[in-house]
């Protein structure tokens, strides 16, 4: 058995917590793995990995603060006899690469999930401060970086962060596929006739997101059919702001922002049009979400998108921050249906070949078994 120990902050429920979850709901099925999960966080990612029936311990990070995790970290990981560690963001990865190397465990590996989200300010300065020591733990604790996407590969080669980049992309369970009843039913439940055309966003209300795009193409695509809402699905610190942007553009009363939901998968089932107006991603799983629920896309050029999405086939890609192209995509998706309905299945069928959860786990357990099986040979 190779006793691996992953590590999360999961202060958030989003694409990194997410893809997480997902590997693990298939990586516990591998007899040759005892997999253990410690959090910083209390919430839904807690909640999820405790209903796999994989062990669980959070280490608070508001009670215990960064010295005593450290410690305890060292001391779990010892005590636990731990051959590898798996950490998934900055903040986990100083502390746990660090402390897993202090503890004598041979293997540290982390996910690069996305590339560092643009700040400003204040806010851009203390990034800039953790990129910087992360890079350095990278460099010296971290054995394998295995990011989503081969553009935040092509990153981490250039900045030399580290020794082996191992590419393995995002995946999803496939196993639910929304049917008719399921759509009428959330339909209904939104108060959404048959008739309307519903586009929706999915994701932190953050303004790496680029709503605030989606609301002003909507002031264009709106206008060219009446039976067309929109539908904002997430939580986040500038909700307030893009409600108020709504209310400016005058079209409030065709945007419905539902804020934080737990069954966003199924939420897809409702939606007519799938957009992603980011500014920077790396795979979202919101996107494989929408794309296995057969969903026709409207995606940002950005990160890993292009790698998902064929433009024209799957979805349409544009420009980010490109209101007209934007409004215009939209535009030709919601006055042809059977186009919705042919990019919503070559959506469906492209997850299918290339994301599928079970090619991902499988990718990630064959380099765990690699990494254990080099340890022994030295």
């Amino acid at each position: 058995m190779i006793r691996v120990c992953h590590v999360a902050v999961a202060d958030l429920w989003a694409g990194a917590e997410v893809q997480l979850k997902v590997l693990l709901s298939k990586l516990r099925r591998r007899r040759d793995l005892s997999l253990a999960v410690i959090l910083f966080n209390e919430g839904r990612l807690e909640k999820e990995i405790n209903g796999l029936g994989i062990p669980v311990k959070v280490f608070p990070e508001h009670l215990w603060g960064p010295p005593r995790i450290f410690r305890e970290l060292v001391h779990e990981f010892r005590r636990s006899n731990t051959q590898l560690v798996h950490t998934h963001k900055y903040k986990d990865t100083i502390l746990a690469a660090t402390a897993a190397k202090l503890a004598g465990v041979r293997t540290v590996m982390r996910t690069v999930h996305g590339l560092t989200e643009p700040f400003v300010g204040l806010n851009a300065l203390k990034m800039c401060l953790y990129e910087s020591l992360e890079r350095r733990v990278h460099r010296h604790c971290v054995d394998v970086l295995i990011p989503v996407s081969e553009t935040i590969e092509g990153y981490i080669k250039k900045q030399k962060d580290g020794g082996r980049v191992v590419c393995i992309r995002n995946g999803i369970d496939l196993r639910a596929v929304p049917t008719q009843e399921e759509r009428r039913l959330m339909r209904a439940e939104l108060g959404i006739d048959n008739g309307t055309r519903l586009i929706g966003a999915v994701g932190r209300l953050t303004p790496v997101k680029g709503l605030k795009y989606l609301l002003r193409a909507a002031k264009l695509f709106l206008g060219s059919d009446p039976n067309c809402k929109v539908l904002i699905v997430g939580d986040g610190n500038i909700r307030k702001e893009l409600e108020e942007e709504a209310r400016v553009l005058g079209i409030s009363q065709r945007v419905v922002f539902l804020g934080h939901r737990e069954d966003c998968q199924q939420l897809m089932s409702a939606l007519d049009i799938f957009v992603l107006p980011s500014l920077s991603e790396g795979i979202p799983m919101a996107l494989l979400e929408a794309m296995s629920a057969s969903r026709a896309i409207v995606a940002s050029r950005v990160g890993g998108v292009p790698e998902v999405i064929e433009d024209g086939v799957h979805g349409f890609l544009v420009e980010p921050k490109d209101v007209d192209a934007l409004a215009t995509k939209c535009v030709q998706l919601v006055r042809s249906p059977e186009l919705v309905r042919t990019m919503g299945e070559a959506a469906r069928k492209q997850v299918e070949r290339e994301f599928s959860a079970e090619d991902m786990a499988h990718q990630v357990s064959l380099l765990y078994r690699e990494l254990v099986a080099a340890e022994s040979d030295e």
